[in-house]
């Protein structure tokens, strides 16, 4: 991404967020975009809206095709990246609105890579962690299975990160050697 649309992207996601920032269910707003998120790289549909080879009245009729939030605001924020021709920026976009709702709020996701699902007592603790290392609230735990992992977790939280894995041990110890 270039600077021109680095600054449209934030452009776009802080608008949004001026928007929404005082609401009571600014998180369940936060939610429904994650779950857009979600169905966009699910859908690879990101693959669409980047390619050269589709023309904008299409990827404008895809984008419409996800559309689908309760909240206005939301669907207008969609609606105005299609409208300018953006769409190539849509998933920038509801990243950098989640990110800056985060951000307004001291409120983050955690984000755990472990070989196996943690019990709800370890993601307790390890939520007590790092609010207590970061100096943060976490907001949700969120959790993805690597068995490249070998053991251990790696946690990351508003671009900072906690690596108790097993595999970046190993290589310590190898470099060391």
């Amino acid at each position: 991404m270039n600077a021109r649309e680095t600054a449209l992207v934030q452009k776009y996601a802080q608008s949004f967020v001026d928007k929404v920032y005082d609401r009571e269910d600014v998180w369940t707003i936060y939610d429904q975009i994650s779950a857009i998120l979600t169905v966009i790289h699910d859908s690879k549909l990101n693959r669409i809206l980047l390619s050269a080879t589709v023309s904008q009245a299409e990827k404008a009729d895809f984008i419409h095709a996800i559309r689908q939030s309760t909240y206005r605001e939301v669907n207008d924020l969609i609606e105005a990246i299609a409208r300018d021709g953006h769409a190539d920026l849509l998933v920038e976009t509801l990243e950098a609105a989640l990110r800056l709702i985060s951000k307004s709020k001291q409120e983050f996701d955690a984000h755990i890579v472990s070989v196996y699902p943690l019990t709800e007592e370890q993601k307790e603790r390890v939520r007590r962690l790092v609010e207590s290392r970061f100096s943060l609230k976490v907001r949700n735990i969120v959790q993805e299975i690597d068995r490249d992992v070998l053991g251990g977790f790696i946690v990351t939280v508003n671009h900072k990160v906690i690596d108790a894995s097993v595999r970046t041990q190993l290589k310590e110890i190898r470099n060391r050697l």
